[in-house]
């Protein structure tokens, strides 16, 4: 995509953002909890404040990371909104966010914006608030195409944002990381990256999930994980390209827990 059409991209992005702000008197911040941080967009909560809305900050996938992280996410993020830790894949965190909501803004029927990096979990979160599945969900970032207007009761209306990124300010690996990019073309780079984090951390976690005794170096991980998974090109090299998109998957989908 060329620079012009890129900014057009970005331009018609915060145009809509800008609307829904406008429309909602309560907007749902959505971060995830492994990268609560890296998942904020300084931007989106300076318009926020300059709307003079009220907002709330969700810190989901929260079953995976420890509690110690968790507190230390809500004792910096509270600072600037109410804050509530949410599993949607746990079912945890419901009535705690709706009573946040309905504790922070008394006007009905009530209009909520929702937030956040694709990949953060809007999508899930919704649905999870409406129990069932009235916004599409994917681990491929951008599916959310343009503004879905969800009923959630009577008295209270959902809008979700679309998923976009604006990929020139960010790097590919660490988009990846952070789960909101899934067209990944140096994968290995990634993957190793991934590997150094979890090794650092706790190589059980690596142990556990890919019946391996990890090495010293991620490289030589990665070699370990594309040989106990058969990962193989012709002629028995061992691929580990497969094997990284594979790695990849497995954490942005949280199943390695980090």
């Amino acid at each position: 995509m060329v620079a012009r059409d890129w900014r057009q991209v970005k331009r018609k992005y915060w145009n809509v953002v800008d609307e829904i702000l406008r429309k909602s008197d309560i907007i749902l911040n959505i971060l995830d909890s492994r990268f609560y941080n890296e998942t904020r967009n300084k931007k989106i909560e300076e318009k926020i404040r300059a709307y003079r809305k009220k907002f709330i900050f969700i810190l989901n996938k929260s079953d995976l990371v420890s509690m110690n992280k968790l507190q230390k996410a809500f004792n910096e993020l509270s600072k600037f909104a109410k804050v509530v830790p949410v599993s949607c894949r746990e079912r945890r965190g419901k009535i705690r966010l709706i009573k946040a909501i309905t504790h922070s803004v008394k006007k009905r029927p009530m209009t909520i914006g929702v937030v956040g990096y694709p990949n953060t979990g809007k999508s899930s979160v919704i649905n999870y608030l409406t129990g069932k599945k009235a916004a599409r969900t994917s681990p491929v970032a951008g599916l959310t195409r343009g503004v879905q207007w969800i009923k959630l009761s009577k008295n209270f209306k959902l809008i979700d944002t679309p998923g976009v990124i604006p990929l020139d300010e960010k790097e590919e690996a660490d988009l990846a990381i952070k789960s909101t990019l899934t067209s990944i073309q140096d994968p290995e780079i990634v993957a190793i990256k991934i590997l150094s984090l979890i090794l650092a951390k706790n190589k059980k976690i690596l142990e556990k999930k890919y019946s391996i005794k990890p090495k010293q170096k991620p490289e030589e991980i990665l070699e370990q994980i594309a040989e106990a998974k058969k990962k193989l090109k012709k002629h028995g090299e061992l691929d580990t390209e497969t094997t990284s998109r594979l790695i990849i998957n497995d954490w942005q989908k949280g199943k390695l827990k980090y």
